[in-house]
């Protein structure tokens, strides 16, 4: 969009009208990302407060629709990459998110845990040096649910405060895994956050694929393993009916959506209604 027709756009931007308003917000959050700056220096050479609040909340509009258009293109991928996933939620609210601290302290646990592995470690043995690392020498913890926070579930803010909710830890845990060539992954039990170590020698099925998992993990007790009795105690102390689905492998997409969803239940607690929309139109797109 060239210079004179944006400022002409904008110039209608504090009309009293209400239609003429909606439909210069309309036309104007189409605009790309790129034009973020542009409006940035209208926002500041304006005197209007209500000019200043209406093109804020255009820059927003356009931040959010970008995002969520990159979070769609990242579930269309066939293995969407966990930590990329979270940056995109976190980037939903926060377009200002740098990323090179997360990814840099993402690195570095990769780094310090490939220098301990070889060729001839298990399993097993892979897992107990990751939970070394992660619990043991960067001592990331999860935060109880009974107190949550508005950034609980923030991948930068957990990354540097070294807590987090449930889900994010174990989101951070299985994209640190995957990234190191484990085949990690959570489980379809509902309300339980789960991991699961592949056996990638056996093709998952349709049917209950507990033959295709070596172990379980526990992300939420520094990364304790055990096996599919355990499992189908903890199935069984839910007083839930024991199904196939809850032993299947969950896609890293499910894992964002029930990032997401949590964020919806937190803010709703917090009473931070105002960003709730944006995160049920974000759940919808994935």
């Amino acid at each position: 969009m060239n210079k004179n027709k944006l400022e002409a756009l904008l110039s209608l931007l504090d009309d009293p009208d209400k239609e003429i308003h909606n439909s210069i917000e309309k036309e104007l959050t189409e605009l790309p990302v790129s034009t973020i700056p542009q409006l940035e220096d209208f926002w500041l050479e304006s005197k209007s407060p209500l000019f200043q609040e209406r093109l804020e909340m255009v820059i927003n509009k356009i931040q959010f629709i970008n995002v969520k258009r990159e979070l769609i293109n990242w579930s269309s991928n066939e293995t969407p990459n966990l930590i990329d996933g979270a940056i995109l939620v976190n980037k939903s609210y926060n377009p200002n998110l740098l990323i090179d601290p997360i990814r840099k302290s993402i690195e570095k646990i990769k780094q310090d845990v490939s220098l301990e592995l070889n060729d001839h470690h298990t399993p097993l043995e892979k897992i107990k040096i990751l939970n070394h690392f992660f619990y043991n020498i960067y001592n990331y913890q999860p935060l109880s649910p009974n107190q949550p926070t508005n950034w609980d579930g923030d991948i930068g803010t957990v990354l540097s405060q070294k807590h987090g909710n449930y889900i994010i830890i174990a989101i951070i845990y299985a994209g640190i895994a995957q990234e190191l060539g484990f085949p990690v992954y959570g489980i379809s039990l509902p309300d339980s956050i789960i991991l699961c170590y592949k056996d990638e020698s056996i093709p998952t099925t349709s049917k209950k694929d507990s033959d295709s998992i070596l172990f379980y993990i526990n992300p939420v007790d520094k990364g304790t393993v055990f096996n599919q009795e355990d499992l189908q105690q903890i199935i069984s102390a839910k007083n839930i009916a024991d199904k196939d689905q809850f032993y299947m492998l969950a896609s890293n997409t499910s894992m964002i959506k029930r990032l997401v969803q949590h964020e919806i239940n937190v803010y709703k607690r917090l009473n931070l209604n105002s960003f709730i929309p944006n995160f049920k139109e974000l759940f919808r797109s994935i």
